[in-house]
């Protein structure tokens, strides 16, 4: 484990028990177990490391804004779980069953597991699929009901204004009985296009905390445990190097994406860290935003001699299947892309589909030759 910095905070990131059903998907875990914080992310840290019930009446709700990579849904569960074990918490809910004569059946329910989580994409499919079948009674519910509710993801659901209006009667309804509520946006809702004005206003009364990517201290901090985990003899010119190659505005996924590449371009010319390794996984980072999930699965398609339109279908045909893999750990990689916009590229699939398929690439890369020069010759190809 490193050490943080003086000027560099720390703290370790717990998860709640979640409220989830079989066929839900699985929550993707933070790629480092700590959460570092500079200036750059002080109130974060602030809001982090103290006492919880000071921000219980203002977080109603608390909204989390920051690009993809900045930590949004860790710092949300990890909030969630502080306030799910909170005494003030506790003796509200034991206040709201004093108020209605007595514990009911609903409110013991809901304290057997007092978080909910849930992609705002996924809201938006139970919604629909509770009107087709008429079960928006339940649906509700469980919404108005849970003590603590996370909602990642929120300018997904810009497209889709039905869904816009439910959650924003959902979300008065828990505010109303003094239920608390995290959401987590890109940017903040009144910058989203398409996102509904009754909805923006029930997001923007309560706490709002913007998070930025690492910078300075704690940009190095971050990149040496990084480095330590996949790189453990790294030199620390390599990691300077890095350092000052790397966009100033690069997430903690694109530090892990860009030490990945050093690696494996180590393994793929069966050298060690070297200062062209390190320059090709910059000159990769350099050119991220501007490669497209489109474009990964033409250069995939061509350079295993498949369809585009196969790796997009439902084919469990091996060849295809492979190539749908590699595609999206290239898209992991490259791009800044949830694995959810990930799985929406390749059929609308979900996002424990979309890690499944990256972890299964991760573990064949050190056995499978072909597999390698392939990933190695794609990168390079997008990389131009």
């Amino acid at each position: 484990m490193v050490a943080s910095p003086p000027n560099v905070n720390s703290f370790a990131l717990e998860r709640p028990s979640l409220r989830r059903r079989r066929r839900d998907s699985e929550v993707v875990r933070p790629i480092i177990p700590l959460f570092y914080c500079g200036d750059e992310n002080r109130l974060a840290g602030y809001v982090c490391e103290n006492p919880i019930e000071t921000l219980l009446e203002i977080s109603r709700p608390m909204l989390l804004v920051g690009q993809p990579g900045t930590g949004k849904t860790a710092l949300a569960l990890h909030l969630s779980k502080r306030m799910s074990i909170s005494n003030v918490w506790e003796a509200m809910e034991m206040d709201k069953d004093t108020a209605q004569g007595g514990p009911t059946g609903v409110t013991s329910r809901v304290l057997s597991s007092r978080v909910l989580y849930q992609p705002a994409i996924d809201f938006a499919r139970e919604f629909a699929s509770s009107i087709d079948s008429k079960d928006m009674p339940r649906f509700r519910e469980k919404l108005d009901t849970v003590p603590i509710l996370v909602l990642d993801d929120l300018h997904l659901i810009a497209d889709k204004a039905p869904a816009q209006e439910e959650l924003a009667q959902r979300l008065e309804a828990r505010d109303a009985e003094g239920r608390l509520t995290i959401v987590t946006c890109r940017r903040l809702p009144s910058e989203v296009r398409g996102l509904r004005p009754a909805l923006v206003s029930r997001t923007l009364p309560g706490l709002t905390v913007t998070l930025h990517p690492p910078a300075g201290e704690t940009r190095r901090t971050i990149l040496r445990e990084l480095m330590l985990a996949h790189l453990p003899d790294v030199e620390p010119e390599a990691l300077s190097l890095l350092d000052a190659g790397l966009p100033a505005e690069s997430t903690v996924r694109a530090f892990e994406s860009a030490i990945k590449q050093v690696a494996l371009w180590c393994r793929m010319h069966d050298q060690p860290i070297c200062g062209e390794a390190v320059q090709s996984a910059i000159e990769a980072a350099g050119g991220t935003q501007s490669i497209s999930i489109k474009a990964i699965t033409t250069a995939v398609a061509r350079q295993l001699g498949v369809k585009s339109a196969d790796m997009r279908s439902g084919s469990r045909r091996q060849n295809i299947v492979r190539a749908r893999s590699l595609a999206m750990w290239l898209a992991r990689r490259l791009t800044e892309d949830s694995l959810t916009q990930i799985g929406d590229a390749f059929g609308g699939r979900d996002h424990s589909t979309v890690l499944h398929a990256i972890r299964k690439i991760d573990g064949s890369l050190d056995d499978d030759v072909l597999l390698r020069r392939s990933a190695d010759q794609i990168m390079e190809k997008l990389s131009n």
